[in-house]
């Protein structure tokens, strides 16, 4: 039997980083997060960590969050208080680029 891969959210929201992941993942397709949690290298107990203990990804695994939600989740979102809660609504970003 396979099982869904479910996130589990804590009681408050530990910082940004973790509320807009939520937020990406729920708007996603199903399996999404398994694809985002093999890409990284992720195992279930440490995103359980970041998500209600408000551990910090290492700079690559942050890095590759970043790229793979599209800019959705940055490096310094998991450095930042939350700005709401779990289901308040997210502010959108767009991709920035710049001219080198």
């Amino acid at each position: 039997m396979k099982t869904k891969l479910r996130l589990r959210l804590g009681v408050r929201v530990p910082n940004e980083g973790a509320r807009r992941l939520a937020h990406w993942v729920m708007a996603q397709p199903a399996g999404t997060l398994a694809k985002l949690m093999a890409r990284t290298g992720l195992g279930h107990i440490a995103l359980d960590r970041m998500m209600s203990e408000g551990t910090t990804p290492a700079d690559a695994i942050g890095y590759q969050i970043y790229a793979f939600t599209g800019c959705a989740v940055s490096a310094d979102d998991w450095e930042t208080a939350p700005q709401g809660g779990w289901f308040d609504a997210v502010e959108a970003r767009e991709l920035l680029r710049r001219a080198a």
